[in-house]
Protein backbone atom coordinates (compact mmCIF):
# COMPACT_ATOMS: atom_id res chain seq x y z
CA UNK A 1 0.00 0.00 0.00
CA UNK A 2 1.24 3.51 -0.73
CA UNK A 3 2.67 5.76 1.98
CA UNK A 4 -0.36 7.01 3.85
CA UNK A 5 1.54 9.93 5.36
CA UNK A 6 1.76 11.85 2.10
CA UNK A 7 -1.91 12.67 1.54
CA UNK A 8 -3.26 15.48 3.73
CA UNK A 9 -6.94 15.86 4.61
CA UNK A 10 -8.69 18.07 2.05
CA UNK A 11 -10.72 21.15 2.91
CA UNK A 12 -14.29 21.66 1.75
CA UNK A 13 -16.29 24.84 1.39
CA UNK A 14 -19.66 25.34 3.07
CA UNK A 15 -22.10 26.37 0.29
CA UNK A 16 -23.34 29.91 0.63
CA UNK A 17 -20.39 30.99 2.77
CA UNK A 18 -16.68 31.68 2.51
CA UNK A 19 -15.99 29.14 5.25
CA UNK A 20 -14.07 25.91 4.78
CA UNK A 21 -13.90 22.83 6.98
CA UNK A 22 -11.54 19.90 6.92
CA UNK A 23 -13.24 16.95 5.22
CA UNK A 24 -12.64 14.96 8.40
CA UNK A 25 -13.59 16.40 11.77
CA UNK A 26 -12.13 14.89 14.93
CA UNK A 27 -14.51 14.38 17.85
CA UNK A 28 -12.90 15.03 21.22
CA UNK A 29 -14.60 12.96 23.93
CA UNK A 30 -12.44 12.56 27.05
CA UNK A 31 -13.56 10.77 30.22
CA UNK A 32 -14.67 12.91 33.17
CA UNK A 33 -11.37 12.32 34.96
CA UNK A 34 -8.05 11.20 33.50
CA UNK A 35 -4.44 11.19 34.70
CA UNK A 36 -2.24 13.97 33.32
CA UNK A 37 -0.39 11.49 31.11
CA UNK A 38 -3.65 10.49 29.36
CA UNK A 39 -4.60 14.10 28.71
CA UNK A 40 -1.08 14.74 27.40
CA UNK A 41 -1.48 11.84 24.94
CA UNK A 42 -4.79 13.27 23.74
CA UNK A 43 -3.23 16.71 23.25
CA UNK A 44 -0.36 15.16 21.30
CA UNK A 45 -2.78 13.27 19.04
CA UNK A 46 -4.82 16.44 18.41
CA UNK A 47 -1.67 18.24 17.32
CA UNK A 48 -0.73 15.30 15.14
CA UNK A 49 -4.19 15.46 13.53
CA UNK A 50 -3.62 19.15 12.79
CA UNK A 51 -0.37 18.26 11.06
CA UNK A 52 -2.34 15.80 8.89
CA UNK A 53 -4.68 18.61 7.79
CA UNK A 54 -7.54 18.33 10.30
CA UNK A 55 -8.75 21.83 11.14
CA UNK A 56 -12.24 21.12 12.48
CA UNK A 57 -12.84 19.56 15.88
CA UNK A 58 -16.08 18.54 17.56
CA UNK A 59 -17.32 18.65 21.14
CA UNK A 60 -21.05 18.51 20.36
CA UNK A 61 -20.93 14.73 20.70
CA UNK A 62 -18.80 14.73 23.85
CA UNK A 63 -20.11 13.34 27.11
CA UNK A 64 -18.11 16.00 28.96
CA UNK A 65 -17.82 18.92 26.55
CA UNK A 66 -16.21 21.29 29.08
CA UNK A 67 -13.22 18.95 29.44
CA UNK A 68 -13.11 18.47 25.69
CA UNK A 69 -13.04 22.22 25.09
CA UNK A 70 -10.19 22.71 27.55
CA UNK A 71 -8.15 19.94 25.93
CA UNK A 72 -8.55 21.58 22.52
CA UNK A 73 -7.41 24.92 23.96
CA UNK A 74 -4.40 23.20 25.51
CA UNK A 75 -3.52 21.55 22.21
CA UNK A 76 -3.72 24.82 20.25
CA UNK A 77 -2.62 27.72 22.47
CA UNK A 78 -1.68 29.99 19.55
CA UNK A 79 -4.16 31.59 17.12
CA UNK A 80 -4.70 29.56 13.96
CA UNK A 81 -7.18 31.07 11.48
CA UNK A 82 -7.98 27.68 9.95
CA UNK A 83 -9.11 26.01 13.19
CA UNK A 84 -12.71 25.80 14.35
CA UNK A 85 -14.85 23.79 16.76
CA UNK A 86 -18.38 22.38 16.49
CA UNK A 87 -20.33 22.88 19.73
CA UNK A 88 -23.79 21.55 20.50
CA UNK A 89 -26.73 23.36 22.05
CA UNK A 90 -30.41 22.71 22.68
CA UNK A 91 -33.10 24.09 24.95
CA UNK A 92 -32.52 21.11 27.23
CA UNK A 93 -28.75 21.65 27.42
CA UNK A 94 -29.21 25.35 28.17
CA UNK A 95 -31.62 24.52 30.99
CA UNK A 96 -29.16 21.99 32.44
CA UNK A 97 -26.37 24.55 32.18
CA UNK A 98 -28.37 27.04 34.16
CA UNK A 99 -29.41 24.62 36.90
CA UNK A 100 -32.37 24.96 39.30
CA UNK A 101 -30.52 27.27 41.71
CA UNK A 102 -29.04 29.60 39.12
CA UNK A 103 -30.20 33.14 39.85
CA UNK A 104 -28.69 34.82 36.80
CA UNK A 105 -32.11 34.98 35.18
CA UNK A 106 -32.74 34.66 31.45
CA UNK A 107 -35.59 37.12 31.44
CA UNK A 108 -37.46 34.59 29.31
CA UNK A 109 -34.98 35.13 26.47
CA UNK A 110 -33.54 32.08 24.80
CA UNK A 111 -31.13 34.35 22.92
CA UNK A 112 -29.67 35.65 26.19
CA UNK A 113 -29.20 32.13 27.53
CA UNK A 114 -27.56 30.99 24.31
CA UNK A 115 -25.27 34.01 24.11
CA UNK A 116 -24.11 33.43 27.68
CA UNK A 117 -23.54 29.72 27.03
CA UNK A 118 -21.53 30.33 23.87
CA UNK A 119 -19.43 32.97 25.62
CA UNK A 120 -18.43 30.36 28.19
CA UNK A 121 -17.40 27.94 25.42
CA UNK A 122 -15.40 30.69 23.73
CA UNK A 123 -13.51 31.42 26.94
CA UNK A 124 -12.67 27.75 27.46
CA UNK A 125 -11.65 27.25 23.82
CA UNK A 126 -9.72 30.49 23.32
CA UNK A 127 -7.96 31.15 21.04
CA UNK A 128 -9.74 28.45 18.98
CA UNK A 129 -13.07 29.86 17.68
CA UNK A 130 -16.51 28.30 17.68
CA UNK A 131 -17.08 27.48 14.00
CA UNK A 132 -20.50 25.79 14.11
CA UNK A 133 -23.35 25.67 16.61
CA UNK A 134 -25.20 22.37 16.23
CA UNK A 135 -28.78 23.14 17.30
CA UNK A 136 -30.82 20.09 18.29
CA UNK A 137 -34.63 19.97 18.34
CA UNK A 138 -36.52 19.31 21.55
CA UNK A 139 -36.72 15.92 23.17
CA UNK A 140 -39.90 15.07 21.28
CA UNK A 141 -38.54 16.24 17.93
CA UNK A 142 -40.95 19.17 17.78
CA UNK A 143 -41.01 21.19 14.58
CA UNK A 144 -42.69 24.21 16.13
CA UNK A 145 -41.45 26.97 18.35
CA UNK A 146 -37.77 27.83 18.85
CA UNK A 147 -36.58 24.54 17.34
CA UNK A 148 -37.67 25.62 13.87
CA UNK A 149 -34.47 26.66 12.03
CA UNK A 150 -36.01 29.91 10.76
CA UNK A 151 -36.98 30.84 14.33
CA UNK A 152 -33.78 29.88 16.07
CA UNK A 153 -32.47 32.47 18.48
CA UNK A 154 -30.38 35.18 16.87
CA UNK A 155 -27.65 36.64 19.00
CA UNK A 156 -26.96 40.36 19.00
CA UNK A 157 -23.41 41.63 19.14
CA UNK A 158 -21.81 38.41 17.94
CA UNK A 159 -18.08 38.53 17.42
CA UNK A 160 -16.96 38.13 13.83
CA UNK A 161 -16.97 35.79 12.15
CA UNK A 162 -20.26 34.57 13.54
CA UNK A 163 -20.52 30.81 13.98
CA UNK A 164 -22.51 28.90 11.40
CA UNK A 165 -25.76 27.24 12.47
CA UNK A 166 -26.37 23.56 11.77
CA UNK A 167 -29.70 21.88 12.51
CA UNK A 168 -29.58 18.33 13.85
CA UNK A 169 -31.76 15.93 11.86
CA UNK A 170 -33.66 13.17 13.60
CA UNK A 171 -34.24 9.67 12.27
CA UNK A 172 -37.84 10.73 11.56
CA UNK A 173 -36.90 13.62 9.27
CA UNK A 174 -38.48 13.18 5.83
CA UNK A 175 -37.90 16.64 4.36
CA UNK A 176 -35.37 19.34 5.09
CA UNK A 177 -36.80 22.51 6.57
CA UNK A 178 -36.17 25.58 4.44
CA UNK A 179 -34.24 28.06 6.52
CA UNK A 180 -34.58 31.72 5.57
CA UNK A 181 -31.13 32.34 7.07
CA UNK A 182 -28.55 30.57 4.88
CA UNK A 183 -26.49 28.49 4.78
CA UNK A 184 -28.74 25.42 4.81
CA UNK A 185 -26.42 23.35 6.99
CA UNK A 186 -27.60 20.18 8.73
CA UNK A 187 -26.18 17.42 10.91
CA UNK A 188 -27.15 13.77 10.63
CA UNK A 189 -25.92 10.19 10.75
CA UNK A 190 -24.66 8.84 7.44
CA UNK A 191 -22.63 5.72 6.67
CA UNK A 192 -22.33 2.62 4.52
CA UNK A 193 -24.80 1.01 6.92
CA UNK A 194 -27.19 3.95 7.20
CA UNK A 195 -27.55 6.15 4.13
CA UNK A 196 -31.14 7.16 4.81
CA UNK A 197 -30.44 10.91 4.67
CA UNK A 198 -29.15 10.75 1.09
CA UNK A 199 -32.57 11.35 -0.56
CA UNK A 200 -32.95 14.53 1.51
CA UNK A 201 -29.93 16.05 -0.23
CA UNK A 202 -29.61 14.11 -3.48
CA UNK A 203 -33.02 14.54 -5.11
CA UNK A 204 -34.69 17.01 -7.49
CA UNK A 205 -36.74 18.50 -4.65
CA UNK A 206 -33.83 18.98 -2.26
CA UNK A 207 -33.24 22.34 -0.59
CA UNK A 208 -30.82 24.31 -2.82
CA UNK A 209 -27.20 24.28 -1.62
CA UNK A 210 -28.09 22.21 1.45
CA UNK A 211 -25.08 20.50 3.01
CA UNK A 212 -24.44 17.94 5.72
CA UNK A 213 -22.10 17.44 8.63
CA UNK A 214 -22.05 13.63 8.61
CA UNK A 215 -21.94 11.92 11.97
CA UNK A 216 -21.27 8.27 12.78
CA UNK A 217 -19.58 7.31 9.46
CA UNK A 218 -18.23 4.17 11.15
CA UNK A 219 -21.71 2.91 12.04
CA UNK A 220 -21.33 2.75 15.84
CA UNK A 221 -17.87 1.26 15.47
CA UNK A 222 -18.89 -1.62 13.24
CA UNK A 223 -17.04 -0.30 10.18
CA UNK A 224 -13.75 0.46 11.91
CA UNK A 225 -13.90 -2.67 14.08
CA UNK A 226 -13.99 -0.88 17.43
CA UNK A 227 -17.52 -2.16 18.11
CA UNK A 228 -16.31 -5.76 18.06
CA UNK A 229 -13.25 -5.37 20.27
CA UNK A 230 -14.86 -7.32 23.11
CA UNK A 231 -17.64 -9.23 21.37
CA UNK A 232 -15.80 -12.56 21.25
CA UNK A 233 -15.00 -12.56 24.99
CA UNK A 234 -17.47 -13.82 27.61
CA UNK A 235 -19.31 -11.31 29.76
CA UNK A 236 -18.58 -10.73 33.42
CA UNK A 237 -20.14 -12.50 36.39
CA UNK A 238 -23.89 -12.71 36.16
CA UNK A 239 -23.99 -12.13 32.41
CA UNK A 240 -25.47 -14.72 30.12
CA UNK A 241 -23.85 -16.36 27.11
CA UNK A 242 -23.29 -14.48 23.89
CA UNK A 243 -26.53 -14.23 21.89
CA UNK A 244 -25.81 -15.80 18.50
CA UNK A 245 -28.76 -14.04 16.86
CA UNK A 246 -27.45 -10.71 18.10
CA UNK A 247 -23.98 -11.54 16.74
CA UNK A 248 -25.48 -12.26 13.33
CA UNK A 249 -27.34 -8.96 13.39
CA UNK A 250 -24.09 -7.17 14.18
CA UNK A 251 -21.68 -9.05 11.91
CA UNK A 252 -23.68 -10.09 8.85
CA UNK A 253 -24.03 -6.58 7.35
CA UNK A 254 -20.25 -6.19 7.72
CA UNK A 255 -19.51 -9.51 6.05
CA UNK A 256 -21.56 -8.44 3.04
CA UNK A 257 -19.19 -5.49 2.60
CA UNK A 258 -16.10 -7.68 2.42
CA UNK A 259 -15.63 -7.03 -1.30
CA UNK A 260 -14.65 -3.44 -0.46
CA UNK A 261 -11.46 -4.70 1.16
CA UNK A 262 -10.60 -7.41 -1.39
CA UNK A 263 -6.90 -7.63 -2.11
CA UNK A 264 -6.19 -5.49 0.95
CA UNK A 265 -6.30 -2.38 -1.20
CA UNK A 266 -8.04 -0.54 1.60
CA UNK A 267 -9.45 -1.20 5.04
CA UNK A 268 -13.16 -1.09 5.77
CA UNK A 269 -12.67 2.09 7.80
CA UNK A 270 -11.07 3.72 4.74
CA UNK A 271 -13.90 2.51 2.51
CA UNK A 272 -16.40 3.98 4.98
CA UNK A 273 -14.77 7.41 4.74
CA UNK A 274 -14.56 7.25 0.94
CA UNK A 275 -18.27 6.41 0.78
CA UNK A 276 -19.39 9.30 2.97
CA UNK A 277 -17.10 11.88 1.40
CA UNK A 278 -17.93 10.96 -2.21
CA UNK A 279 -21.18 12.94 -1.85
CA UNK A 280 -20.63 16.60 -2.74
CA UNK A 281 -23.18 17.80 -0.18
CA UNK A 282 -21.14 16.33 2.70
CA UNK A 283 -18.92 19.16 3.96
CA UNK A 284 -17.24 17.12 6.70
CA UNK A 285 -17.62 13.81 8.51
CA UNK A 286 -17.08 13.47 12.24
CA UNK A 287 -14.96 10.58 13.50
CA UNK A 288 -13.54 9.66 16.91
CA UNK A 289 -9.93 10.55 17.62
CA UNK A 290 -8.07 7.52 16.22
CA UNK A 291 -5.79 5.60 18.59
CA UNK A 292 -2.06 5.88 17.83
CA UNK A 293 -1.87 2.44 16.24
CA UNK A 294 -4.57 3.32 13.69
CA UNK A 295 -3.84 6.99 13.22
CA UNK A 296 -2.18 6.79 9.82
CA UNK A 297 -4.64 4.20 8.53
CA UNK A 298 -7.66 6.37 9.28
CA UNK A 299 -6.37 9.87 8.58
CA UNK A 300 -4.38 8.57 5.63
CA UNK A 301 -7.47 7.07 3.97
CA UNK A 302 -7.10 9.34 0.92
CA UNK A 303 -3.97 7.42 -0.10
CA UNK A 304 -6.09 4.28 -0.52
CA UNK A 305 -8.13 3.69 -3.70
CA UNK A 306 -11.48 5.52 -3.87
CA UNK A 307 -14.63 3.51 -4.47
CA UNK A 308 -15.32 2.80 -8.15
CA UNK A 309 -18.64 2.53 -9.99
CA UNK A 310 -18.69 -1.27 -9.93
CA UNK A 311 -18.28 -1.27 -6.18
CA UNK A 312 -21.00 1.32 -5.74
CA UNK A 313 -23.37 -0.72 -7.91
CA UNK A 314 -22.63 -3.79 -5.84
CA UNK A 315 -23.28 -1.82 -2.66
CA UNK A 316 -26.76 -1.04 -3.91
CA UNK A 317 -27.38 -4.74 -4.48
CA UNK A 318 -26.19 -6.02 -1.10
CA UNK A 319 -28.17 -3.53 1.01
Amino acid sequence: MSDLRLTPIERRGVPGTSRTLSAVTISVDPPPVAPPAADARTVALLRRARERGVTTFDVAGARFPLRAERLIATAFPSPDPELGVIVGRSIESLAEERGPDDDRGWGGSLAIALASSLDQSRRRLAPVPVAIVEWSPGAEGSTTGPEVPGERPRIEGETKPEPLWAIRLSSRTTTLPRDPHPPALFVGEFSLLDDGVAPLFDSPGAVPAASLVARNPFGDGRLDGSRFAGVSTPGGPGQGPVDVRHLHEEFDPILRLGFLTAGRRRTLAQAALWFVLRWPWVVTCVIPLPPPERFEEVLGFAASPPLVDDELDRLNRVK
